[in-house]
């Protein structure tokens, strides 16, 4: 109904004569986060269903996800701008009939997560707040460079997801991302690193094969109890011939932002920087 209203030039589209955006739509959590750290916050009007950060954004209206956007409930939130990492489509189409500006972040690096955010800070008009958010997050990740500087690197296997229970469907990243970026600046070699797909997936054989020295799990909001993360852990048992594995340094990373590709990320990178290197001073 209001998508037919749209079309047929009875709803209003945004005003596209203005430069700085006012209302915000952001489908993709990282992006709602890069705006509020900007001072920009509340110029968001709808997030995606996966926002958890920051916290004054909790009540704000959901426009469900990449493949599940709520086009009516966008019609109705009368944005000026929308904000996708990736592409809907149906969300584009309808950008266009209604006038409002899509702007495509390039995250999938550590230098996109850069580019992102003084490309954002500079539709906000806040430039100077983008150039410093910067600076901080890039010398965060030269220290951690430097503190790590000359130390072996730790075969490292990452994984961003895995059937809960059992060792399958393991997927991990490979080259071209920004999650092994963050191995290689935290003192680490990917150990699949090698391979052509960017989030191949990989058999419990090929783990073996790789003999990775330590086992990262990144799985955002898991419980974190010592019980949990222990059951978790005994999970790798079958792989005991894996250095990881008969070295017990299988790390669960729990935080919401741990797969977000934003500048709270050098936490991440800070974090997996002590359990590869724990000798090296903080």
């Amino acid at each position: 109904m209001i998508l037919g209203l749209v079309l047929a030039g009875l709803v209003s589209p945004a005003r596209a004569a203005d430069t700085s955006a006012r209302r915000i739509i952001t489908i993709a959590p990282h992006a709602a986060e890069i705006i509020g750290a900007l001072g920009a916050g509340d110029r968001i009007v709808g997030v995606s269903k996966f926002c958890v950060y920051p916290p004054e954004l909790a009540k704000r209206a959901r426009v469900g996800g990449l493949f599940d956007a709520d086009l009516e409930r966008i019609v109705i939130l009368r944005p000026d701008l929308i904000v996708l990492r990736g592409h809907n489509e149906s969300v584009e189409r309808l950008a266009t009939s209604l006038g409002v500006t899509v702007y495509f972040d390039k995250t999938d690096t550590i230098s996109g997560i850069s580019q992102c955010v003084r490309e954002l800070a500079k539709r906000v008009d806040r430039v100077k707040a983008g150039e410093a958010l910067v600076a901080t997050f890039e010398s965060r990740l030269s220290a951690v460079r430097r503190r790590v500087s000359g130390q072996k690197r730790p075969r490292v296997l990452l994984t961003v997801s895995r059937l809960r229970g059992k060792l399958a469907n393991i997927l991990t990243s490979s080259h071209g991302t920004f999650l092994d970026e963050m191995i290689e600046i935290a003192g680490g070699e990917n150990a699949f690193g090698h391979l052509d797909m960017t989030y191949p997936q990989v058999s419990p054989e090929s783990i073996a094969a790789q003999r990775p020295d330590v086992i990262l799990e990144f799985m955002p909001g898991a419980d974190a109890s010592p019980q949990k993360l222990a059951a978790l852990r005994h999970e790798w048992a079958a792989l005991r011939a894996v250095p990881a594995v008969k070295n017990d340094r299988i790390f669960i990373i729990t935080e919401d932002h741990c797969l977000m590709p934003s500048p709270r990320f050098a936490d991440i990178v800070e974090k997996v920087a002590r359990l590869l290197h724990p000798e090296r001073p903080k």
